[in-house]
């Protein structure tokens, strides 16, 4: 055990200094500038000194790193597994549930077991709304929970077919990150653009137009005209006009995308066959 690691466990036997100390400890060793190898590397430094609610709180710390460094899912499903154990002993509902099973929920995504994801997600949106219904949390607590949720709620029933409903849910996620963000924050330009392609695969093509062009006009304001979130919202567009018949407009937004594509070193087949279907 390096020295390094050995100095973030508490040396003491008094009960109520050993939780101050724990406290504490765990947020330094589980900030967000630390690694997943510096996380796990104090976890097991500090596992054995945890007390229940501490364990599974740094258990959620390490998960959610280990899932966005995307290199172990299988090792974050299990941090995930034990910090949801920990935290829901007594089955009442909390943030902190909540937080562990979306992050199950996302890591069941990433290993494409879409059911489980399903059902960790449903839970998760019973325990948030449970929070607000029982006077346990406010909207404006809950809110960003919600829409991280329901976004995954909705990229789930896509994956599974099950596009109307998918639709519902991004409508419902939309309208709560508009609670929390500027008009023109490049992040809800991402969230029109998805309502676009949402309206778009369930056929309702009038309906995507508009968010589609406002996801540009928030790109365009907001990035580079060259970025590859405009070449995104331009093959969206793209694919809308043709579907409405507009095939000039169609290859216009295609053209588009595809020389920042190309700018960018990336390349895009799909995005030629919609070009080849714009021009017959």
């Amino acid at each position: 055990m390096s020295k390094a690691s050995s100095s973030l466990v508490p040396k003491t036997n008094h009960p109520g200094q050993l939780e101050v100390y724990t406290k504490r400890h765990i947020v330094e060793a589980f900030g967000s500038d630390k690694t997943a190898e510096e996380m796990l590397a104090a976890f097991q430094d500090m596992e054995a000194s945890l007390d229940v609610a501490d364990l599974g709180l740094a258990s959620l710390k390490v998960g959610i790193q280990l899932h966005t460094d995307g290199k172990d899912p299988e090792k974050a499903l299990s941090f995930a597994d034990k910090a949801l154990k920990a935290l829901d002993q007594d089955g009442k509902p909390s943030l902190l549930v909540s937080m562990a099973l979306h992050l199950m929920a996302c890591v069941n995504i990433r290993l494409e077991r879409f059911d489980d994801s399903l059902e960790c997600l449903n839970r998760a949106d019973s325990l948030l709304r449970k929070l607000e219904e029982e006077g346990l949390a406010s909207l404006e607590e809950i809110k960003s929970g919600m829409h991280a949720v329901h976004v995954e709620l909705g990229n789930v029933k896509r994956a599974l077919g099950k596009r109307d409903e998918a639709l519902v849910h991004f409508n419902k996620a939309f309208k709560l990150l508009e609670m929390n963000l500027e008009k023109d924050n490049k992040e809800l330009g991402m969230a029109y653009r998805n309502l676009a392609d949402s309206y778009f695969l369930v056929s309702n093509i009038k309906e995507a137009l508009p968010f589609g062009l406002k996801a540009l006009e928030i790109h365009k304001e907001e990035l580079d005209h060259n970025s590859v979130e405009v070449a995104h919202d331009r093959r969206i567009l793209g694919a809308i006009y043709a579907g409405l018949g507009e095939h000039k407009n169609a290859l216009e937004q295609f053209e588009l995308s595809k020389k920042v594509f190309k700018n960018c070193g990336l390349t895009s087949e799909l995005l030629s066959a919609e070009m080849e279907a714009a021009n017959m």
